[in-house]
């Protein structure tokens, strides 16, 4: 009877590794393949002239914004991996939030291809950086909620938390802050000019979040 509850044990662990794999798989081709169409973004046009040296560098210098969109959007898509990695790593079982705050994750991510066109097609460059800004913001938030989570709830993750990963939610929690601030900074200042230059200036209301959150991030490790 022990033989037998022994083994029974041992293929419901061995479910649960699976199911939790499939998971984590699912989610890295989700990373892969956002990232894989934000790629296929970068192409010169099709031109009926010849493509000389003049030409091509005259292409090349209008593909800068794309390539720059692609550039950030890879930083933040990588980040957003890496913690999910991390984070993944403290599971040893799953259930329907754990599934349901990840869908969540993977569909704000899945997003970025999206925003990522619009803000390098779009003559409007303060609506484009709202839309981009505000598929940071959805990932951030929905990727503290799920780590916030998978923290609290000890049935799914082994063992006691270590205080680094408490740390990382602190630190997640300061970015998500700062970023909602930048964005209500930034809608406002949109809504109460109409001069182009200072409209413009909106998406520098990121700067002073970095630095507070590079400083915030700096003291937190320190202690």
């Amino acid at each position: 009877m022990k033989e037998h509850n022994s083994e029974f044990v041992s293929e419901s662990e061995i479910k649960k590794e699976f199911q939790i794999e499939r998971m984590i798989l699912f989610s890295d081709a989700v990373f892969a393949i956002v990232i894989t169409l934000m790629a296929i973004e970068i192409r010169i046009p099709e031109i009926k002239e010849e493509l000389n040296q003049e030409v091509l560098l005259h292409e090349l210098k209008n593909l800068f914004p794309v390539l720059l969109s692609y550039m950030v959007s890879f930083f933040f898509i990588g980040s957003i991996w890496y913690q999910h990695l991390k984070t993944f790593s403290l599971i040893k079982d799953y259930n329907q939030g754990l599934v349901v705050r990840n869908l969540i994750l993977l569909f704000f991510v899945g997003l970025f291809p999206f925003s990522a066109s619009v803000i390098t097609r779009s003559h409007n460059a303060s609506l484009a950086y709202f839309i981009y800004m505000g598929t940071i913001i959805l990932c951030i938030i929905a990727q503290y909620l799920l780590q916030h989570y998978i923290i609290n709830t000890p049935a799914i993750r082994i063992g006691n938390i270590e205080p680094e990963h408490l740390n990382e939610l602190k630190r997640k929690r300061i970015l998500v802050i700062g970023f909602l601030v930048a964005f209500v900074a930034s809608t406002l200042t949109y809504l109460a000019s109409d001069d182009p230059e200072v409209r413009s200036m909106v998406p520098l209301w990121v700067v002073p979040v970095a630095i507070v959150y590079r400083l915030m991030n700096r003291k937190l490790k320190k202690g």
